[in-house]
């Protein structure tokens, strides 16, 4: 097998095979440009434009494209499926990041009910983001709009995302597919029966910095 092929294949959750509208729109998006660069570039801002939210972590492709919202690993899932549909190889990278902290208290002051919810916030948090070969591997975040990063500067809230770099801290994972990763981490998540309520309340609050973002 070409040592790329398998960054060029769908998966469960990379689901272009059986999504016929994710290729569509890529073609769709990129049919005018001859550079693989212009293409990449252009599919990036596309993906990166869609709303940052907190959802779940085992969500496929098109329900990405379908809501136009999504979190790290949703968002970069779908970049990798519709460069995949043009066959420009991509692949996940997953690792630790330093957790939003001054994120997470705006977010809970606004709403003490999140806070209650999700109990006190974890130190580290997992963050996926894509690999895409042209001329070489190259890291792409797609996971926060512009609107997003420009309410979060405003607000004073760091965009920086610092890798972990502990003792003991695992070494990013560097995937092919992350479909069992993701089944797996959606298996260890705190909250229970009461993600969609806790979703929705934070996402609210999320939208509030997009707002805050409209004016800067």
């Amino acid at each position: 097998m070409d040592s790329f092929e398998e960054y060029l294949q769908p998966t469960a959750l990379c689901n272009f095979d059986e999504t016929p509208e994710i290729q569509a729109i890529s073609l769709g998006l990129t049919g005018g440009l001859l550079n693989k660069h212009l293409k990449l570039d252009t599919l990036y801002r596309f993906v990166k434009e869609l709303d940052y939210v907190y959802d779940d972590w085992y969500v496929k492709a098109s329900d990405t494209l379908r809501e136009k919202a999504g979190m790290c690993s949703g968002k970069t899932n779908l970049l990798i499926a519709m460069l995949r549909s043009i066959g420009i190889p991509a692949r996940y990278r997953i690792f630790k990041v330093e957790a939003e902290l001054m994120l997470f208290e705006w977010i809970t002051r606004q709403d003490e009910r999140i806070g209650s919810q999700m109990g006190e916030p974890y130190q580290e948090q997992d963050h996926v983001l894509a690999e895409v070969y042209i001329d070489g591997w190259e890291a792409f975040d797609t996971s926060r709009d512009t609107l997003y990063e420009a309410g979060l500067t405003k607000l004073g809230i760091p965009l920086e995302l610092k890798p972990v770099s502990l003792p003991g801290t695992p070494r990013p994972l560097v995937l092919a597919s992350f479909d069992d990763w993701a089944s797996e981490r959606q298996e260890r998540r705190r909250l229970r029966g009461a993600e969609r309520t806790v979703f929705s309340l934070a996402n609210q609050q999320i939208e509030k910095i997009r707002l805050i973002g409209r004016s800067y």
